[in-house]
């Protein structure tokens, strides 16, 4: 049966479970472990005794029950058995959830804010790191939110502004920037 058939009947947290649970199962079985007692929802796969080759086994046996494509690096991206069973939900296109892109988009993001929220923890990033992700995150929410109603200025437009009087740039930039004029 496949996964969304599995999950669409579950409630959030029987889901939740659902998937952690078969996320342990198969870790245990990849190192070996006669069951489940020793794989610790929260630590880490390195800290599990994971490497490369391990990681891609997990991988292949959760495509193989999930009928999921996994990326090979899956474990090292998503790197608890909590992670990785969230990551697993947001992939599964289940009735009622945001499945396939969206819910990795969304698990993706997610992940970036606990990654900000650390970084904030471990004190303050230089600067230019934090202008340079900054740039970064806006350049991402530009592309999310789509074409913009009002076209960018072309070449030609931006090539004239040398040469322009302080009320032609401001001009400029009231109609390329939607700025309404005082």
């Amino acid at each position: 049966m496949p996964l969304a058939e599995r999950l669409a009947p579950l409630g959030d947290a029987q889901r939740e479970q659902y998937l952690l649970t078969l996320v342990t199962e198969l870790v245990a079985k990849v190192l070996k472990h006669p069951d489940t007692s020793a794989v610790v929802p929260h630590r880490p796969f390195q800290e599990l005794g994971f490497d490369s080759l391990t990681g891609v086994e997990l991988r292949n046996r959760l495509g193989a029950d999930t009928g999921l494509s996994l990326p090979a690096t899956v474990v090292f991206d998503h790197p608890t058995p909590v992670a990785l069973a969230a990551y697993i939900q947001a992939q599964a296109a289940v009735p009622g959830l945001e499945g396939g892109p969206v819910g990795a988009a969304a698990g993706e993001l997610d992940r970036l804010e606990a990654s900000l929220g650390a970084l904030a923890k471990d004190g303050s990033p230089p600067d230019e790191t934090r202008v340079a992700l900054s740039a970064r995150l806006r350049a991402l929410a530009d592309r999310l939110a789509g074409p913009a109603d009002t076209p960018s200025p072309s070449a030609a437009d931006v090539a004239g502004l040398g040469d322009a009087s302080a009320d032609e740039i401001f001009d400029f930039i009231d109609t390329q920037l939607g700025r309404a004029a005082d």
